[in-house]
């Protein structure tokens, strides 16, 4: 099996039931467009159709927090988005 069939065969099916569903997120990683291998972005979808833009971000703040607790509680070290900015600047530079 190709690298491309081995991404479309992870896929996974992403539904919302309901017509009553106040929010929701989803992230799953994009696929090439040949078989070049993984690719390294993102497909990002979210709605929020019963609530404010303003009470979705609390929301979303909120799940946040409680990630960040999680990974406190599981000893994973601190998310360093400082070195991550300066790492993809420097990439991006690079031409990578």
């Amino acid at each position: 099996m190709t690298t491309h069939a081995d991404q479309l065969t992870a896929r996974r099916l992403h539904a919302i039931t309901g017509l009553d569903s106040a929010a929701y997120v989803a992230i799953w990683p994009d696929l090439t467009t040949d078989d070049s291998g993984p690719t390294k972005s993102s497909v990002v979808d979210a709605a929020h159709p019963g609530m404010s833009p303003r009470e979705f971000a609390y929301v979303l703040r909120q799940l946040g927090d409680r990630f960040d607790e999680k990974a406190d509680a599981e000893g994973e070290p601190p998310f360093d988005a400082d070195a991550l900015a300066k790492a993809n600047a420097h990439n991006a530079q690079a031409g990578r």
